[in-house]
């Protein structure tokens, strides 16, 4: 089992920070930080995507191989229910729910 590395201080994250999401491994350099209801999300390179501050660790490198820990099945849709959430809380609050069309 790998060693569990604290997360990083959400004032640590800044763009050109290279960083690891530790539930999928995915490791990039945030290239872009934004405030979406009063949570900081930084935007990774290497997928487009947007993760907490909060959830991040700092990575040595944005290449080589990551080690995943084993998990089961109930864990593994455990996270991708709250991460679900997550993304639905910002996307309905991103959004004026509207369908207004120009013309």
């Amino acid at each position: 089992m790998a060693d569990i590395l604290p997360r990083m201080s959400t004032d640590d994250v800044a763009v050109g920070a290279v960083v690891r999401y530790p539930r999928t491994g995915t490791t990039g350099k945030v290239v872009r930080i934004e405030e979406i209801d009063g949570r900081r999300y930084a935007e990774i390179d290497s997928t487009g995507l947007y993760y907490r501050v909060d959830e991040l660790i700092g990575a040595d490198k944005t290449t080589g191989k990551v080690e995943r820990e084993e998990r089961s099945l109930e864990e593994y849709l455990k996270e991708h229910r709250e991460l679900q959430e997550q993304l639905e809380e910002v996307w309905n609050k991103g959004t004026d729910q509207s369908c207004e069309g120009g013309g």
